[in-house]
């Protein structure tokens, strides 16, 4: 499946968030989970989203890829 992730600075909820790259990706499956943020941070990322929701991305390569929810809009291509 080829989907389009827009990527923002911050919420994308919030006044003045701007998009900051459009990425395409072929991907294989995705999937959005309440993850808490002492488990984001045990999986080693820097980075919590504010209301501890993720996009995971499986690629066709059986990869992962994983985004704060609230920072990227997916499109289906």
């Amino acid at each position: 499946m080829k989907v389009k992730l827009k990527v923002y600075d911050g919420v994308k909820y919030w006044d003045g968030t701007q998009k900051v790259a459009e990425v395409n990706y072929d991907i294989q499956s995705y999937e959005v989970k309440q993850i808490p943020d002492e488990e984001i941070a045990a999986m080693g990322f820097d980075t919590v989203d504010e209301f501890e929701e993720y996009l995971i991305l499986t690629l066709k390569s059986g990869e992962t890829s994983t985004f704060c929810n609230s920072h990227v809009d997916l499109f289906k291509l």
